[in-house]
């Protein structure tokens, strides 16, 4: 059944990359209308992360941005999947890296750079990385459950000279590689919701106590890796830029949880400047903070309260 799904989903795929690009968006105005009136995908999910986050919306802005998210969202899907079938030359009319000259600066330096990026915009385009860059990159996946679909995602992701690491496994990995002296560039995504057993940070972040992953600044520290924040704009439809902002390259020197709370204040402010382009329909505040303190109060708790945040690497 499941390789049944997955050919059936291929020759789909197939067919839609062969559109040109108009006809390819229609496709996408139809899956909006679909996914977000029809099926109604995640709607409150989406509409209550939405309110929360933006207390000052009225109802009205609320639904139109959602609205705006959801026309994102068939855009995003159907660009991730045809991504597959383009060529390194066509893909990269897709995306544009404005100061990829950044890593060029480090590279000789710094052995490791941690790239921190989010559900934003079009992340999947990331995979290019390796074209702009002399720093060989790794991208650190969540594998899938169907093999299939999990194959496909990562030879995309491997096409255009990256390579892809089971999460679980991307410690070890880097820290082998760090031993030889083999640089790299990994690709993290930070706004992930942590297993609720390893929560140890909890933030302000949209105005709501979250816990956060400190897997990147752990790794950064481990490593003395220099700490660079992806930033990733839409500028129209089908086109996409990306901007790197270097959060540290000593991460040694700076105070615990700071390069964390660097992170996760820069991807808060693109937020609320473009707030349709994050991925609202996750349970990202699906954990409560006075329920862990509850059924945890042995457990250090770091970040809330008594502090509204940690110092900030700038």
């Amino acid at each position: 059944m499941k390789l049944l799904g997955y050919i059936l989903t291929y020759a789909v795929i197939w067919l839609l990359h062969l559109l040109p690009g108009r006809l390819l968006y229609l496709f996408s105005d139809f899956l909006y209308l679909l996914i977000c009136f029809v099926v109604r995908y995640r709607r409150s999910v989406v509409l209550d992360n939405l309110a929360q986050a933006f207390p000052g919306y009225t109802r009205n802005q609320v639904r139109q941005t959602a609205r705006k998210f959801y026309r994102h969202l068939a855009d995003l899907i159907l660009e991730s999947s045809v991504a597959h079938f383009y060529s390194r030359r066509r893909v990269m009319k897709h995306i544009r890296y404005r100061n990829p000259e950044l890593l060029d600066h480090l590279y000789g330096t710094i052995n490791q750079v941690i790239g921190v990026t989010a559900h934003y915009g079009n992340w999947e385009y990331l995979s290019t990385l390796g074209l702009v860059t002399k720093y060989p990159v790794i991208g650190v996946y969540k594998k899938l459950k169907n093999p299939y679909f999990d194959r496909l995602i990562r030879k995309n992701r491997e096409k255009h000279r990256a390579v892809t690491v089971p999460m679980e496994q991307v410690a070890r990995k880097l820290i082998a590689m760090n031993r030889e002296g083999s640089p790299a560039v990994s690709l993290f995504l930070s706004d992930q919701r942590p297993i609720w057993e390893h929560i140890q940070y909890w933030t302000a972040f949209l105005g709501r106590p979250t816990p956060l992953f400190l897997g990147t600044e752990k790794l950064a520290r481990k490593l003395d890796a220099a700490v660079v924040f992806i930033k990733i704009y839409k500028v129209m439809r089908g086109r996409y830029e990306v901007e790197f902002e270097l959060i540290t390259t000593d991460p040694a020197t700076l105070e615990p949880f700071a390069i964390t709370e660097s992170h996760v204040r820069i991807l808060e402010r693109m937020i609320r400047d473009e707030p349709a382009y994050w991925l609202w329909s996750h349970r990202r505040w699906k954990h409560s903070y006075e329920r862990f303190l509850r059924e945890h109060p042995e457990r250090p708790v770091h970040g809330l309260p008594g502090t509204s945040s940690a110092p900030t690497a700038g």
